[in-house]
């Protein structure tokens, strides 16, 4: 039995779901005895690349593992190391193709999610309504005396029901309390938990809720800036945006622009994506929200109110520009950026964050655990798309769209520009496109992170498709400006080293025939590295395709 939808069965019996891997369609296997559903962790040897998931069989060479970061994937024994006490120590006899798992009591269970209000209204109904889709039941919604909990419970084609999904709408920090308290199992968030948070986490014997497995980016949101078309101003840099929003530049006029009072429209202060705005621009300046800010509650109008004003500005996610007109955003060091989905995918949009799912290793619950894999799956990319954030499907922008970016790689002041290897550079890239897929590492390191683990996955399955058999692709591997030219240039190699290992055990050795390395150090950076920020967009590997 191999990927697709599964049917709810009519009596108390749920069929597991199948799936692809890492590179391959298999049947999946189950483990037998106290060996079933242990969650183990694999190490490549030689570091670079972990992975954490529920064992599912081992034949003394293969893993079978299923993984909420990558899925159900089968790994080769001899090229990892197996760390945990669910290891097995012999081989684990696999049941017969075509064999299914039989949950107790035909239950999926019930899981409780919970994070903030934005998201716990637009997408985790909507992730819901697609998993029972996908599986062929129905959603009834119940309605509670506490107007912050949603409660759905899945029924099968003869109206039983088989679990119960509740979303509490009760803020990150409450999430996280439960899944220290075991009542929640997984925490929707639209920011990276903060070194507190984990610390707290880690106290109460969770782990590290920022590692693979723990920590998944399941999406992408990306702030715009909003001006009325009758508005000449083409670009505004963050910090100007920041004085705008805290009351600091009231004209236009300040900034050489025709005069007019200016309107500053947002969405109201409770609304999530009003949150991420505040965490982007206002906070990391120290600076609070003007009172004077016209606040809207529909999010038409967040766009609609500004094009119908020519001296308003306002804000509102990507997906729901309208009528009015985007600024590019222009970043401490005089790197312009245009808002798009490419660069929203790419994370070198300044004013993109990631949206986060954390969870204390696999749910305790099949409907937790197949939710969670849902989530992650392609099948979720046209749910992100509906409620208009950036999914994660992968996009290519070939080499002249990019020549804004090549100018002001020509022109870095910085005290190692090496113009042969800039040279050698435009070189290779002309001729090619870039693909939105990016993996990103920590400081100094050659680690991928989170999001980059499961990007390997796309990118190892995308590899397989007809519309790249045969195509040349290069990992390019590139630093921040921290450090000397020849360090970060041996630091680049390590990266783009270290995604080509990941990709072959994904995709299988035929990676090797397809894929090259390249690096170039510090040279073309996508961001500014005066900040903790750009810095980490810096660090990085990007995808380029040749014909």
């Amino acid at each position: 039995m191999t990927g697709g939808k599964r049917k709810v069965p009519g009596r108390a019996t749920v069929v597991r779901r199948f799936g692809k891997g890492l590179g391959c369609t298999f049947p999946m296997m189950l483990v037998a005895g106290s060996a079933l559903a242990a969650e183990i962790t694999l190490q490549m040897k030689g570091g670079g690349f972990t992975i954490q998931g529920e064992l599912k069989a081992f034949d003394g060479t293969k893993y079978v593992i299923e993984s909420k970061a990558l899925g159900n994937m089968s790994l080769e024994a001899s090229r990892f190391d197996c760390v945990g006490g669910g290891c097995p120590s012999q081989p684990i006899a696999a049941a017969p193709a075509g064999a299914v798992a039989v949950a107790r009591s035909g239950q999926l269970g019930t899981t409780t999610w919970m994070g903030g209000s934005a998201q716990g209204t637009a997408v985790m109904p909507k992730l819901i309504q697609a998993y029972a889709s996908s599986i062929g039941a129905t959603v009834v919604r119940s309605v509670g005396s506490d107007n912050k909990i949603l409660e759905f419970k899945l029924t099968d084609t003869g109206g039983r029901e088989i679990g119960n999904f509740v979303v509490a709408r009760q803020g990150v920090p409450a999430g996280l309390d439960g899944l220290e308290k075991k009542l929640v199992e997984v925490v929707w968030s639209a920011r990276p938990i903060t070194p507190e948070e984990q610390a707290k986490a880690q106290k109460a014997g969770l782990g590290n809720l920022r590692a693979p497995g723990n920590e998944h980016v399941y999406a992408l949101n990306a702030m715009t800036v909003l001006i009325s078309p009758d508005n000449p101003a083409v670009s505004l840099s963050i910090d100007s945006v920041a004085k705008i929003y805290s009351g600091q530049i009231k004209d236009w006029s300040e900034l050489g622009l025709p005069p007019g009072k200016i309107n500053v429209y947002a969405m109201v202060q409770t609304s999530g994506y009003w949150g991420a705005f505040e965490e982007m621009v206002l906070k990391p300046r120290a600076l609070q929200a003007s009172p004077d800010i016209i606040r809207l509650d529909a999010a038409t109008d967040w766009s609609d109110k500004v094009a119908q004003d020519r001296y308003g500005i306002g804000i509102t996610t990507i997906g729901l520009i309208r009528n009015s007109k985007p600024v590019n955003v222009e970043s401490s060091c005089g790197l312009i950026t245009r808002p798009s989905n490419f660069a929203a995918k790419t994370e070198e949009y300044p004013l993109t964050h990631r949206l986060h799912l954390y969870s204390a290793g696999l749910p305790k619950s099949q409907l937790g655990r197949e939710l969670l894999s849902f989530a992650l799956s392609p099948a979720m990319q046209p749910v992100l798309k509906e409620v208009n954030f950036v999914d994660q499907s992968p996009e290519l922008l070939d080499f002249p769209a990019q020549t804004a970016r090549v100018a002001y790689a020509l022109n870095a002041q910085t005290e190692d520009f090496d113009i042969n290897m800039m040279r050698t550079l435009i070189s290779e890239l002309k001729g090619a496109s870039r693909l939105s897929t990016t993996f990103r590492f920590g400081t100094a390191d050659a680690t991928l992170d989170s999001r980059a683990i499961a990007d390997i996955a796309r990118l190892a399955e995308l590899l397989k498709s007809p519309e790249y058999r045969g195509k040349q692709v290069m990992l390019i591997g590139f630093a921040d400006a921290i450090g000397s030219f020849a360090t970060n240039l041996k630091l680049a190699e390590r990266r783009s080293a270290a995604a080509l290992r990941s990709l072959v055990v994904a995709g299988g050795a035929q990676v090797r025939t397809q894929v090259v390395t390249k690096a170039f150090g510090e040279l073309a950076p996508v961001a500014c590295n005066d900040t903790p920020e750009g810095r980490n967009f810096n660090r990085r590997v990007e995808v380029w395709v040749k014909n």
